[in-house]
């Protein structure tokens, strides 16, 4: 296999691993916060032990499946960092570029409440990547 290739091959891997564990993150979020429908108490903030609780409740899980997947999902956590350490300079750049372009057509108004929202965004996610560290 060629160098392009492998790099290719690895690069899909990396984003369909990326996506499942946003994705399971979203989920875990939606189905383990507030049912309340108010949106200001909407948002959910995802934590592992929580997932972990989930998931023993809710596919009957005895304790010696529930200390495993607590370790598969110890492991996933931990190859997940170790892959996404060597591209998350180039997503950072991604994402400050397209914040820069969406702030380049917003009117002074609008540029502030973008920030603003930006910065509400950060502190959740920063939340929640605590909340996953305490772990």
């Amino acid at each position: 296999m060629t160098t392009s290739r492998t790099k290719s091959v690895a690069l899909a891997f990396l984003l369909g691993a990326f996506i499942t564990g946003g994705s399971l993150g979203f989920a875990a979020g939606r189905t383990t916060g507030s049912t309340k429908k108010d949106k200001s108490t909407a948002s959910r903030e995802y934590t592992y032990s929580g997932l972990v609780r989930e998931l023993q409740r809710d596919l009957s899980l005895s304790d010696a499946q529930t200390a495993a997947v607590d370790s598969i999902l110890t492991w996933r956590k931990s190859r997940y960092n170790e892959l996404m350490l060597p591209i998350r300079p180039s997503l950072d750049s991604a994402r400050d570029s397209a914040r820069t372009l969406i702030e380049q057509r917003l009117d002074g108004t609008q540029r502030e409440a973008f920030i603003q929202l930006r910065n509400r965004m950060s502190a959740q996610t920063d939340s929640a990547r605590a909340a996953s560290k305490e772990r």
